[in-house]
């Protein structure tokens, strides 16, 4: 019998709400809904792509452009060095396993910003780092780089959309979570003691989103 084909994935990527001051302490919310065509579940490990969004801020999987100069806006990103991935169950890496029921519609989200910093258009960064420079106080923000609506311009209209070099190689395996993970105690809790599938998933297009930043 030959295997069952890999899922296609239909994917819709939203930013909620599209226009944003920021005078207001709280970011617009991306999201993306996922839906699996596959008759049974499967389960991704999500670690740094466009499914965790919260990683995949940093990890450039979601571009920004900026519609008002035509460009492309540069976004940070963040090299992570850390251990092997871990399926023990209650482990900080079990949220990375996301499980896709069929038939069902499953949403991710985070905040379109970077973590639970102030927010500030870019022109307000530059001008704390020159003072820091001149001060040598230590205090600005590291990062120049856009995260999200962090380091965008009041005044411009952008467009964000999911880089699409980061839907190619999803690590996945038919079944649930539940069914991968192991006890705390198991020896086998590395990626590595499972075969993952090799058939690529295929994600139809994911269409952009326009917002507004206000002055």
């Amino acid at each position: 019998m030959s295997p069952p084909q890999a899922p296609k994935l239909t994917v819709q990527l939203s930013l909620s709400p599209t226009t944003y001051s920021f005078s207001n302490p709280t970011p617009p919310t991306l999201r993306l809904s996922i839906t699996s065509d596959a008759e049974r579940p499967i389960t991704l490990l999500t670690f740094n792509t466009p499914f965790h969004p919260a990683t995949g801020m940093t990890q450039d999987c979601f571009p920004i452009w900026d519609l008002t100069t035509d460009s492309a806006v540069k976004t940070t990103s963040v090299r992570i060095n850390r251990l092997p991935l871990s399926r023990a169950r209650g482990s900080g890496d079990e949220e990375y396993f996301l499980t896709l029921p069929p038939s069902e519609t499953t949403t991710v989200s985070t905040r379109f910003a970077r973590g639970n910093e102030d927010l500030r258009p870019l022109s307000r960064a530059e001008a704390e780092r020159e003072r820091e420079e001149a001060e040598r106080s230590g205090t600005a923000r590291r990062s120049l780089f856009a995260c999200g609506v962090d380091g965008l311009e009041p005044g411009h209209r952008y467009s964000v959309s999911v880089a699409k070099g980061k839907l190619m190689s999803f690590w996945w395996v038919w079944g649930t979570k539940d069914d991968l993970l192991v006890d705390p105690e198991s020896r086998e809790w590395g990626l590595d003691n499972i075969q993952a599938e090799e058939a690529p998933l295929e994600i139809k297009e994911i269409a952009g989103v326009e917002f507004d930043i206000e002055h």
